[in-house]
This record gives structure tokens, C-alpha cells and sequence, in this order.
């Protein structure tokens, strides 16, 4: 049933609540139709839990939602997308052992005419929003962006009246985000409205036209974006004033710790480099440039070729995480729900994890050193938690992204590799683990740190080295050289 009522989506008292947490609270938002609707907030604000709302995951315990005129009591994904309320999720929905055009038109073969009809279906939706993808590739070969387009090809498939995307850019490059400023134009011209959820808030300025500011189940704030400024949006985010997003600078920098010397493999060309203690050192580089080969080569979670890797001068063989870890080296993965974490296991088995062998009486675990050491990392990290035995799976990203950081924070690691280690966390949650960050390297740690967010990398590293196509084109100060003069090299 369509509408002529002005707004394509009424949020009116919406409560939820799980155990231990009051999610939601009398939450009311009203999303025009045809207008890119932000939503900002802390992990843990209800964002997330209101769009499961919304499309079907979770019921509401109480609360009115009325989408296109029509009050919506309980809805499925499935009824939620046949009404045109399509959500992108962070981590996408896609069947990887099946070709692009199949997961576009996923369960609706027959009512597009077979796999030809499929094909050529999928292909117009694509060639709607500008992308060149094949429909006959496989999803599971495609890049991050790429899959953001088939997200969206599939959303558009549905004749979607509001597309809700959430941290839509936490894996594009430059150019590919600029790819989808251009696609948020062209659907908000066509009338669709978005609601668009992401934690860079520069992009939050750039594509929304109203803002809604949510803390701890509460919408703090509605403005028009053009009326708010970025200091009013953080401090009504967290409920304080953030002087600076960033602490001041460590310096730190003392003798060469970690040398890494002729690193080869078949994507890695002669790839040299130091560490030294203290030292926050930055990789740069596009998606694809060989930033996180090079730390998953070091810390033996791949096979190299070639690497001579030193540590004080000696010579380690360092061929597998475990002997990484053993030499004193930790790593913070990019992929944190694939890889850095097991998210069945409680918040206590996942901060504990790489503690274990110290933890022991005779061939039992000391469970109630174990608890110890959790709970002093939930108090140090400030993570949101009901308790330690928690399932990390139920926590929000950025307290997810915290029991990793954990983990090694017990382990004094001498070298830290953390890969995007702020993707997907607020801002408030981004300090926190800045100064973490510090209070490492001035213990006499070191870190190398992955980022595509520049400016994080320009204000927490002692030094830049910059990667394109595997390899090392360049080494810059971040106290003097220009972030344009970094990214030129960075593009080769």
C-alpha cells in the first residue's frame, strides 16, 4: 500500500530491551522521503538494534513503527524487503560459493525468467548504479566495494522505497567511496530515502541532510546536518567534550627493535624495514596495495618466500603465529569477528586467549585467574558488558574490537601489529584505544599500525611508510610531510 503521507518511516516510543541492557528507550525518529538520514551514536547507542527492528530481525517490546503509511505490528526480513525497506548490513549477506547475479535475484529465479532472465536482470540493476561487475563472477572472488554494489544491486532489485546502510564505507577506498556518494545522489534523486549509519563522521557531513544523534538507547538530538557542527555532534554522541579526537603524540622513539629484511612473496617485492622501541610506525597504502600481507608475512600467519626477521639484533625464525607470539609480537587482525575473535566463547575465554599457557595448575586452567585478568581489562578498556561470561558475539563492534586489544594488553607484547584498528568504532572508543596505543609505546613497546582513515594514521605515528603494489615507494614524518604529498605515493 503506497502513501502520500510526507515521511517514508515513523518511529514513534520504540523500547527493547535483553538481558541486563535496556537497548532502546522511547525512541521516535520521522525519515522524509527522498533524504539521506543519518544515524551517529557510540557503539552500543541502539543504532544497530533499531534497524534489526525495522527490517525483521528483532520485535520491538514496545512502540509503534509505521513505514509508507502502513503500521507494521511484527514483520520478517523477507516481508520487510517485499515492502521496500532494504538493509545493508556491515557485514554483508552474500552467498560467496555463488555467482553475482544469483545473489542479486537470490529465491526469485523462476519470477525473472529462469538463470538467463537472472543474468540479464542483474546486469541492468548493476548498470543502474554505474558498476562493471560480471553477474557470471563469483561473490566469493570479489573485493569489499565490490560486494557494497552487489548489496545495493540487490537492494534496488526489491524496488526499495528506503535503503538503510550501515558503515557502508568501513572497506572502500577513496575512490570507491566517492563511487558511492555519487550512487547516495542518484537514489536520493530517484526518491528513495536512506538511512545512512557510519561512525566517519566527515562522510555523516558530506551525504546526510538530517542528523539524528543516539546515546545508550536514546535519540539525544534531530538536526538538519547543515545546523550542526562536528564538536556538537561528538560531544552530544558521548556525552562530554572531546577536546581532540586524537591524545597528543608519543615520543617515545629509542633503538631499533624489530628489523624485517628482504620480506618477498608472490605479491611482496624487497620489502625492508625497522621498528624501533617506542615507536608508532603507520602503513599506508590503498586497498590491495600489500599492507596487511606484509604484517600477516611477518607474524607467520602466511608463507613467505623470503624474510630475515631480527629482534634486538638477533636473528628469530619466526614461521608461525605461535612463535610470533612466543618472540613477543601480538597482533590485532583486521577481520576481527573472522579472526580475532570466537564469538560463541564469552568475553572472559576470548580476553583470556592468548594468556592460557600462564594460566594454568597442572593441566587444569585456573579459572579464577582467569576471571582476574578479564575483569581487569573490562575495567581498564571500559568494555560495555552485562558480565565477563557474556558471549562476545552479543557485544557491539567497538566493545568487540576492546577483548581483542585485551587479549594482548596482559601479554606486554614488544611489538603490537594492529590491522584497522579502529574500523567500525566510535569516536569515544577511538580515544580510548589511542591512548592504549601510547601507554604501550611508552612502556617500550612498539606498534605498526594499518589504516585507511589518514588522518589517524598522520596523527598517531612517529613515522609513514607508504605501500603500492607491493611495495615500499616511500617513508614520510607525519609532523611535516602533507597528507597530499603521503597519498601521492600511496596512488603510484
Amino acid at each position: 500500500m503506497g502513501s502520500n503521507a510526507e515521511y517514508i518511516l515513523e518511529v514513534k516510543n520504540v523500547c527493547k530491551s535483553f538481558p541486563g541492557v535496556k537497548a532502546l528507550d522511547n525512541v521516535s525518529l520521522s525519515v522524509p522521503k527522498g533524504v539521506v538520514y543519518g544515524i551517529v551514536g557510540e557503539n552500543g547507542a541502539g543504532k544497530s538494534t533499531l534497524m534489526k527492528i525495522l527490517s525483521g530481525v528483532y520485535t520491538k517490546d514496545s512502540g509503534t513503527v509505521i513505514f509508507d503509511g502502513e503500521t507494521i505490528e511484527n514483520t520478517t526480513p523477507i516481508q520487510a524487503l517485499r515492502r521496500g525497506l532494504s538493509i545493508i548490513y556491515q557485514e554483508f549477506n552474500l552467498v560467496n560459493t555463488m555467482t553475482v547475479g544469483e545473489n542479486i535475484l537470490l529465491g526469485r529465479f523462476r519470477e525473472n525468467g529462469g538463470m538467463r532472465g537472472t543474468h540479464k536482470r542483474a546486469k541492468e540493476l548493476l548498470d543502474s548504479i554505474g558498476s562493471k561487475i560480471s553477474t557470471t563472477s563469483m561473490v566469493g572472488d570479489l573485493s569489499a566495494s565490490e560486494m557494497q554494489m552487489v548489496e545495493i544491486a540487490k537492494a534496488l532489485s526489491f524496488d526499495s522505497k528506503l535503503i538503510i546502510m550501515d558503515e557502508p564505507s568501513s572497506s572502500l577506498t577513496a575512490e570507491e567511496l566517492k563511487k558511492l556518494g555519487i550512487i547516495i545522489n542518484q537514489l536520493r534523486d530517484r526518491g528513495v530515502a536512506i538511512i545512512y549509519i557510519s561512525h566517519k563522521l566527515d562522510e555523516i557531513f558530506e551525504y546526510c541532510d538530517i542528523v539524528t544523534i543516539m546515546r545508550d538507547g536514546c535519540v539525544i538530538d534531530t538536526k538538519k546536518a547543515s545546523e550542526l557542527t562536528r564538536a556538537e555532534m561528538i560531544a552530544k554522541m558521548v556525552g562530554r567534550t572531546i577536546e581532540n579526537e586524537y591524545p597528543p603524540r608519543a615520543h617515545f622513539v629509542g633503538e631499533p627493535l624489530l628489523e624485517v629484511k628482504n620480506l618477498n612473496t608472490h605479491k611482496l617485492h624487497d620489502i625492508n624495514f625497522t621498528l624501533h622501541k617506542g615507536e608508532i610506525l603507520g602503513l599506508v597504502g590503498l586497498v590491495g596495495a600489500g599492507r596487511t600481507e606484509i604484517i600477516r608475512a611477518l607474524y607467520g600467519a602466511d608463507k613467505s618466500l623470503s624474510i630475515e626477521t631480527y629482534i634486538d639484533g638477533q636473528k628469530v625464525d619466526i614461521r608461525d603465529p605461535g612463535r610470533a607470539k612466543a618472540a613477543g609480537m601480538g597482533l590485532v587482525p583486521e577481520d576481527r569477528k573472522r579472526e580475532g575473535l570466537i564469538l560463541p566463547f564469552s568475553v572472559q575465554q576470548n580476553i583470556s586467549m592468548a594468556a592460557l599457557g600462564n594460566m594454568t595448575k597442572g593441566a587444569f586452567l585456573d579459572m579464577s585467574s582467569e576471571g582476574e585478568m578479564a575483569q581487569r581489562q573490562i575495567e581498564a578498556l571500559k568494555i560495555k558488558t552485562p558480565s565477563a561470561d557474556t558471549k562476545v558475539v552479543s557485544l557491539s563492534g567497538g566493545n568487540q574490537q576492546k577483548c581483542i586489544v585485551g587479549r594482548w594488553m596482559e601479554m606486554h607484547p614488544r611489538v603490537l601489529i594492529m590491522d584497522e584498528p579502529t574500523r567500525g568504532i566510535d569516536v569515544g572508543a577511538k580515544y580510548e584505544i589511542y591512548v592504549l596505543m601510547n601507554q604501550i609505546v611508552e612502556q617500550g613497546g612498539a606498534i605498526i599500525m594499518i589504516s585507511s582513515e589518514l588522518p589517524e594514521v598522520l596523527n598517531m605515528s612517529n613515522r609513514v611508510l607508504v605501500v603500492c603494489d607491493g611495495h615500499i615507494t616511500g617513508e614520510f614524518n607525519p609532523e611535516v610531510d602533507s597528507a597530499e604529498t603521503i597519498m601521492d605515493k600511496a596512488i603510484g
